[in-house]
């Protein structure tokens, strides 16, 4: 927890993924863009384990210039370093407290799922999900997913409406008052 600590305090650099460079959560537009006029700011930020494996993630919520939903920061602890995973705003929402989000890539291509961290970059495992593609007289077809497994509209929803019923995590607003007592309190 002190490592992160120190990385959200702007005491410590982590290493960005998406540039492959160290950088500094007041270098985070440098994760997102390489346009300068991009300002990215952490609003809110969460603790979650996000791989099950009993070492929390810190989950940063960014802003950018004028998108309060813009995307997420993830950092993630393996063998004493903090990588930095961006992630698109509708590629991780509504996180849960068990690590599990939902992700949408338009109006029939949504569903929820967990994610894997890699040294190259992330996986999302989709548990369930909706797909669409065209036929060949191109009739739009949507297919249903639960567990991996081809089903019905109607289980589909269901299960989506008891995902919905989980409990999200916190957000806390990124203040130094918050990351101490956040941090030192995590069990």
């Amino acid at each position: 927890m002190s490592v992160y600590q120190s990385v959200l305090q702007n005491k410590t650099q982590f290493f960005s993924i998406d540039t492959q460079k160290n950088l500094t959560i007041t270098q985070l537009n440098q994760a997102v863009s390489n346009d300068n006029s991009v300002k990215v700011k952490v609003t809110k930020f969460t603790l979650a384990d996000l791989e099950k494996d009993d070492i929390p993630e810190v989950i940063l919520w960014l802003a950018a210039n004028n998108s309060e939903d813009f995307g997420f920061e993830v950092l993630n602890y393996k063998n004493e370093m903090i990588y930095g995973y961006t992630l698109p705003f509708r590629s991780f929402m509504d996180l849960k407290d068990d690590g599990t989000f939902s992700f949408s890539s338009g109006a029939a291509d949504y569903g929820f799922g967990t994610i894997e961290f890699t040294k190259n970059g992330y996986m999302i495992n989709k548990i369930s999900y909706s797909e669409s593609n065209y036929d060949s007289n191109n009739n739009l077809i949507i297919s249903y997913f639960v567990n991996h497994e081809n089903t019905t509209k109607e289980d589909f929803l269901s299960t989506i409406n008891k995902q919905n019923e989980k409990r999200g995590v916190t957000w806390y607003d990124f203040t130094d008052d918050n990351i101490e007592r956040l941090l030192s309190s995590y069990k």
